[in-house]
């Protein structure tokens, strides 16, 4: 079976990983964290104000998992802003009960306000391949590849003939579909990836289980991730193609990396000074705790490397969005 079609089964099938498994329970994520929710209900501020103060303002998170972002925002949020935020949680496992959030299965259209993708392309089905074949689980050659994908390799990835490529078309697809859901507003995807000039020489798919990096297994019972090639999905964000061509549909660009993004949202992992801790200790070792938590969130090597993409769809995100610098 083809590496595409088996992580597909895997993770999203009846008995597939994110239906079946939660993923909190296994690896962690920014989106778990008070401080990451407190930094994108900034941004919600600031797109909201460039748009103008809409009546109802979308705040969609796609690849919800339980939902710990978007409570996580909701709470940080003023309660003039947060009375006109509507938010939708999608994921292939909804929940039917949950105040103040929406669930769907799908994604919804013509939004108006900001659209978050944390961690969800890594876990969007691709192809392996290598000297113009798919490759299996096993990584072996099973089939030609079709017309698109070599001329995603082309464009996105040239290799020699021994080199293993993660085809990224799936993603960029995925990411200009969800770029396309906007009628106006920013559109962020945040993940670890990589640039064209900086591939990885072997593949980046990976595993996790109860909080350990593992093989990836097509059973169900891990996760199976792959980086991202993030430049190819800015490309197919602007013109809604996997192959730079179509209709521009999101012109403005912005790309950094999480520890340069949360610095500019007022995230910082200062820690207090030690005169509060004779003047308050309970004061301190509660900023000593957050400070630290703000720093996993910005360590160059770990989550503070992850790339955000942020596509404005009627606004320019490097005018109106990470300004608090």
């Amino acid at each position: 079976m083809r590496w595409r079609d088996a992580m597909r089964t895997a993770l999203y099938g009846p008995d597939g990983f994110f239906v079946r498994e939660r993923p909190a329970d296994h690896f962690r994520t920014s989106a778990q964290s008070p401080h990451f929710a407190r930094a994108i209900a900034a941004l919600v501020a600031d797109v909201d104000r460039a748009l103008g103060s809409p009546a109802v303002f979308d705040l969609v998170d796609v690849g919800a998992g339980r939902g710990e972002l978007l409570h996580g925002v909701l709470a940080a949020l003023p309660d003039p802003l947060r009375s006109r935020v509507r938010p939708v949680a999608v994921e292939v496992s909804t929940r039917t009960h949950d105040h103040g959030v929406s669930w769907r299965t799908e994604l919804p259209r013509g939004l108006t306000g900001l659209l978050l993708a944390t961690e969800w392309l890594d876990n969007v089905p691709l192809d392996l391949a290598r000297d113009r074949s798919y490759l299996d689980t096993d990584l072996h050659p099973c089939g030609p590849l079709d017309p698109a994908d070599a001329a995603w390799i082309e464009r996105w990835w040239p290799a020699g003939p021994d080199d293993i490529v993660e085809i990224g078309r799936s993603r960029d697809e995925a990411w200009a579909d969800a770029v396309g859901a906007l009628d106006a507003g920013l559109a962020l995807a945040v993940d670890y990836g990589h640039l064209f000039a900086e591939r990885p020489a072997l593949p980046t798919a990976t595993g996790f289980r109860d909080g350990r990096e593992v093989p990836p297994a097509f059973d169900g019972s891990t996760d199976i991730t792959c980086h991202v090639a993030m430049d190819a999905i800015a490309a197919a964000g602007r013109t809604g193609s996997a192959i730079d061509a179509g209709q521009v549909m999101a012109a403005e660009v912005l790309l950094l990396n999480q520890r340069a993004a949360l610095h500019r949202l007022g995230l910082s992992a200062r820690r207090p000074p030690l005169t509060l801790a004779s003047t308050d200790p309970g004061a301190y070792v509660r900023a000593l705790a957050e400070a630290s938590e703000i720093a996993e969130l910005t360590a160059a090597g770990g989550l503070g490397a992850h790339w955000w993409l942020a596509q404005g769809v009627g606004l320019d995100p490097r005018r109106v969005s990470f300004r608090h610098e």
